[in-house]
């Protein structure tokens, strides 16, 4: 018998990660349907994918989730580094709309067995005494000097406690180390 193809909601296709995440998967032929959102338009071609204007923070998640039936949500729209965003604004798209984003995921009726997170490895803290090589379960700067670090911790304790009230759904956090794209800005 064959699988079920998956629908998949991608968040923050108008940024380089959501984007080529969204291209990828549109490839992929386990993929029956691809859609993706943002408050911005997409700046890069999203093939046969769908584009939402629709903000995570929005109580609409719950029911695009539900009404399309998607199994898996890719959250790209993390902002993970503090230059081209004020701190406030980045608290807001970061934590409460992951916050909305999860709720909208959970709960009785739910089709979501798959949830992923972009992350930044920047979680684990920048000092002298770090080991060379960390381990995924090293302990997280929480205590950070920057803001947009610490709302990455929080969003992650979040997406933990997340998996814990929802055992069903398979969760992985991908912890990204910045990158020189010539593509999309980055702090290096």
């Amino acid at each position: 018998m064959p699988s079920k193809k998956r629908r998949v909601l991608v968040t923050g296709v108008a940024r380089w990660w959501g984007a080529l995440v969204v291209q990828r998967l549109v490839e992929d032929p386990d993929v029956a349907e691809v859609i993706g959102i943002d408050i911005r338009e997409p700046r890069y071609d999203l093939g046969r994918a769908d584009y939402l204007k629709l903000d995570i923070r929005d109580s609409l998640i719950g029911k695009l989730v539900r009404s399309v039936g998607i199994d898996t949500v890719v959250h790209t729209l993390t902002s993970v580094d503090s230059f081209n965003m004020d701190p406030r604004r980045a608290h807001e798209m970061n934590v409460i709309g992951t916050l909305n984003l999860l709720a909208g995921c959970a709960g009785e009726g739910s089709p979501v067995t798959r949830f992923v997170l972009k992350s930044t490895g920047h979680v684990y803290g920048s000092r002298v005494d770090l080991p060379a090589g960390l381990r995924e379960d090293h302990r997280l700067d929480s205590n950070s000097r920057h803001q947009f670090v610490r709302d990455i911790v929080e969003v992650e304790s979040y997406v933990n406690d997340f998996a814990m009230r929802n055992p069903a759904i398979a969760i992985l956090v991908l912890r990204f180390g910045n990158s020189l794209n010539p593509d999309e800005p980055q702090p290096l």
